[in-house]
């Protein structure tokens, strides 16, 4: 069997993952702009010039999905998948750094998109050029799947899926390079939302006593489901954390002299396997009723879905791939392979739903996402290039 970490030393190249992040960094690819043709048209080039077959998935005019293929000369075998997602949000205000620079200071790699996911996209780009060069020895195949839209309506991803299933294609494992810090994690909470709308009647400030003020119901409501909150973390799974509930936004009244009539009040709520979406709705229900019942006559409440469900997905610990995974952070020095919850949800919901089981790895922490100085550390960039490329060369390489 080969030394796959003896072989990939002889070629690895510690400078270009970094290279080519901050390239990436420096291409604008907000969602829904050109920007995200442009760094798709980027991340072609060098993989075309590496001899990587490249292949455009058209999403919607002037949007496409990027996918790239390395196949090992040995024949049939597994097959792996590893994602990520070509758009950013908006570059935002109050950065230090200039946000499209890809300025590196203090080892951290500065820019909109560093940690959300182009340190990622880099180790992935330049594992599946390595992928190449060992490809003699190699069965199966590596797939490089770089999506649009993620950050908004998942079009890429949705796009993407439809098309695996319509070509009856079977992938063996998926890697999410979203940023994990580097630890491992082996699914996310699912996420959806609702909106509550709290109901009074309005009268002149004055003679407050005619009215039922809807503020006052709702604010009763946004205490009722912290105090309900407090007990989830009773719940928590040791691979995704706690369910929740949060609320994010309230709307209402239209002047201070004026008894609101309306108020709105929107909750995220974050699931897991054992606790289903049923559940926390019926919390957010019941504390809503109680209240408008507690408050007496003249309210009532009303209550809808807002965001649709993507479910919580998690994979077993025991799967031969995570242990090929473990091994592979293991090699890199100073990295030990760790479990840790996804605070967030990502697309790994979609390939899941798809029958791809798919953990979470990425170099960054989810905390620098989408924020101002958003920044990603260049040694966490390097290694998540090794342990892509370990992954890749053990997995098809016949271990």
């Amino acid at each position: 069997m080969a030394d796959w970490r003896a072989l990939l030393d002889s070629e690895f190249d510690l400078f270009e993952p970094i290279t080519l992040a901050q390239s990436l960094v420096r291409i604008a690819s907000v969602s829904s702009t050109k920007g995200e043709s442009e760094i798709a048209r980027y991340i072609s080039n060098y993989l075309i010039d590496h001899g990587i077959r490249v292949q455009w998935q058209e999403v919607e005019e002037g949007r496409a999905n990027l996918v790239a293929e390395v196949e090992g000369a040995l024949g049939d075998g597994p097959s792996l998948l590893l994602n990520g997602h070509l758009d950013t949000v908006p570059l935002g205000s109050g950065w230090h750094y200039p946000p499209l620079g890809g300025q590196i200071i203090d080892n951290q790699l500065f820019g909109r998109g560093a940690c959300d996911m182009k340190g990622a996209i880099a180790a992935m780009m330049y594992t599946l050029r390595l992928a190449s060069l060992f490809s003699h020895s190699m069965y199966g195949s590596v797939r490089l799947v770089l999506v649009v839209d993620e950050e908004k309506d998942n079009l890429g991803m949705k796009h993407w899926v439809e098309r695996y299933h319509k070509e009856g294609d079977v992938l063996d494992f998926a890697v999410v390079g979203e940023p994990t810090d580097l630890n491992i994690s082996l699914g996310h909470r699912g996420v959806a939302g609702f909106r509550v709308k709290a109901k009074g009647r309005s009268s002149h400030a004055g003679m407050a006593e005619y009215g039922a003020n809807a503020i006052y119901l709702a604010a009763q409501i946004v205490r009722g489901i912290e105090e309900r909150s407090a007990t989830l973390k009773e719940k928590t799974d040791a691979d995704l954390g706690s369910p929740t509930l949060n609320v994010g936004r309230i709307q209402g009244g239209v002047s201070a002299n004026v008894i609101p009539d309306f108020c709105q009040v929107e909750i995220d709520v974050r699931t897991l396997p054992d606790v289903p979406l049923e559940e926390l709705e019926q919390v957010i229900r019941s504390t809503a009723e109680e209240a408008a019942a507690a408050r007496g006559e003249g309210y009532a409440i009303g209550m809808e879905q807002s965001v649709p469900h993507l479910p919580p997905v998690k994979i077993p610990r025991d799967m031969k791939e995570i242990d090929i995974l473990a091994r592979s952070i293991s090699d890199v020095p100073g990295e030990m392979p760790l479990f840790a919850p996804f605070p967030a949800s990502c697309e790994a919901s979609f390939l899941f739903s798809a029958g791809i089981p798919t953990v979470i790895f990425g170099p960054g922490r989810i905390e620098q996402a989408h924020s101002a100085d958003e920044y990603v550390s260049v040694t966490q960039v390097v290694a998540a290039a090794r342990i892509y490329s370990l992954l890749t060369l053990r997995f098809l390489g016949g271990e």
